[in-house]
């Protein structure tokens, strides 16, 4: 059976509210509990400025995708929009390249490794990072119910454990250290440090157009995912703006710089809170994150597999009904930065040239969804009343964030991952190719006799 595009309602059990907490789970992770620490190494008393801006640049990369899944339903994600609208080769490239993604999920789980560490010592880093790996390996192996059950009740405790972090905080901080009018080293490294702050913490900005992979799972898709998209981003307003004002407006930047936020908490908060913040805080925030990632990843290659571009037997589900080889080559695979030795950064900023290359598939067929299928664009559930020329223009905007980001990505990681990420995406590039003449090889394609029945 192939992937799907169409613009009928979901059949799905995911709800607006779970929609919403996946979204939070995938968005707020290694970025606040431990990029905040890197950061504030490259700009100090101006995080929460970085943090700001980040969130503008994630806001203006999602905007087109709220469009996107306002019209169209895509099982498969955005994987079937660019093969639907740009064909089988392009979305060959993306799909055979988003195995480039796997590695990457290293970095929430060596994040969590810090924190523990941090307040265990005798817990070795790669150790507690491997076990969280093992552990939501075997969650997602457990089906869709399962997770998003996991994933409601991690959130609810994030949230909590975030705002007891931010509340308490907020009475000790010194807000003169906050300004530029009464701080003369609020830029500790002046524009070019936070112009590459604010990029390496767009890592946790910008992940909402995730919620799009689970299209096929929501029970009404063209109002949910948007919904969980938006949600998602005014959570991360207060969770980000707050968290960053306490973590570089309390100690100084010298001991919080490229730190977690654990040496923060205990300044500020008595020993059982400090404790009931660690387990609800950072132990949540990437705990929900790998757990919500690891199904996000799962969907395209799934979808891709039933449609040709790999062997049939890649998308053997179990009786839970997850695909549970995709599941375990992504466990395989983000244990290769543990191996390496990568730092935290590294992996973000990999990501990042990783993400962001090939979203420019994803950015350019969402383009093209008005004059493609206007009676779907005529009726999107999000934005009917805004102008076409708007929408445009936020698809302009959105390839500008990635031209920025994928720059201070490549100029800020060593010269062999990028040469290794470009041979990795040309490998996909010429088997997707010579793959696209495979009779096999299915396209997705959507019914247009659906697109005027909402």
């Amino acid at each position: 059976m192939s992937s799907s595009l169409d613009t009928s309602q979901g059949n799905g059990t995911l709800g607006k509210w779970t929609l919403l907490a996946m979204g939070v789970g995938c968005t707020i992770g290694a970025g606040v509990f431990s990029l905040v620490g890197q950061a504030i190494g490259i700009t100090g008393h101006s995080l929460w400025l970085a943090f700001g801006l980040a969130i503008i640049l994630g806001f203006f990369y999602n905007v087109p995708m709220l469009f996107a899944s306002g019209s169209l339903i895509m099982d498969g994600g955005p994987y079937a929009l660019i093969s639907t609208i740009l064909g089988k080769k392009y979305a060959g490239m993306y799909v055979v390249s988003f195995f480039l993604y796997f590695p990457t999920v290293a970095i929430y789980a060596i994040s969590l490794g810090i924190y523990v560490h941090s307040v265990i010592p005798g817990l070795p880093v790669n150790v507690v990072a491997i076990i969280a790996l093992t552990t939501f390996y075997i969650v997602n192996l457990f089906g869709m119910d399962t997770l998003s059950k996991f994933q409601n009740m991690m959130t609810a405790a994030l949230v909590v454990g975030v705002a007891t972090f931010i509340l308490i905080g907020l009475g000790h901080i010194d807000f003169t250290l906050l300004s530029s009018v009464s701080n003369p080293d609020f830029l500790a490294n002046g524009p070019k440090g936070l112009f590459q702050a604010t990029c390496l913490l767009s890592f946790c900005t910008y992940c909402q157009y995730y919620l799009m992979f689970f299209s096929r799972h929501a029970k009404n898709p063209k109002k949910d995912i948007a919904f969980g998209m938006l949600g998602t981003t005014i959570v991360i307003v207060f969770v980000y703006l707050g968290v960053s004002v306490v973590a570089s407006g309390v100690l100084p930047i010298e001991a919080v710089a490229n730190q977690p936020l654990t040496y923060v908490a205990k300044k500020i908060l008595a020993s059982p809170i400090f404790v009931f913040f660690i387990i609800c805080g950072p132990f949540m925030a990437l705990a929900t994150t790998i757990n919500s990632v690891y199904a996000a990843y799962v969907q395209p290659l799934y979808s891709a597999t039933q449609d040709g571009w790999f062997p049939e037997s890649f998308a053997a589900t179990n009786k839970k009904g997850s695909p549970w080889k995709i599941l375990t080559i992504c466990w395989a695979s983000s244990m290769l930065p543990i191996v390496l030795g990568w730092d935290v950064s590294t992996i973000a900023n990999t990501y990042l040239l990783t993400d962001l290359i090939l979203g420019v598939f994803l950015v350019v067929s969402i383009a093209q969804i008005p004059k493609k299928y206007p009676g779907a664009w005529a009726n999107r559930e999000f934005g009917r009343k805004i102008p076409t020329w708007i929408f445009y223009v936020s698809v302009g905007l959105a390839g500008l964030v990635q031209c920025i980001i994928i720059y201070n990505s490549i100029t800020s990681i060593k010269l062999y991952i990028v040469v290794i990420t470009i041979i990795a995406f040309t490998t996909g590039v010429v088997y997707a190719i010579k793959k696209e003449k495979d009779h096999n090889v299915k396209s997705p394609m959507l019914d247009l006799s659906l697109e005027t029945n909402d």
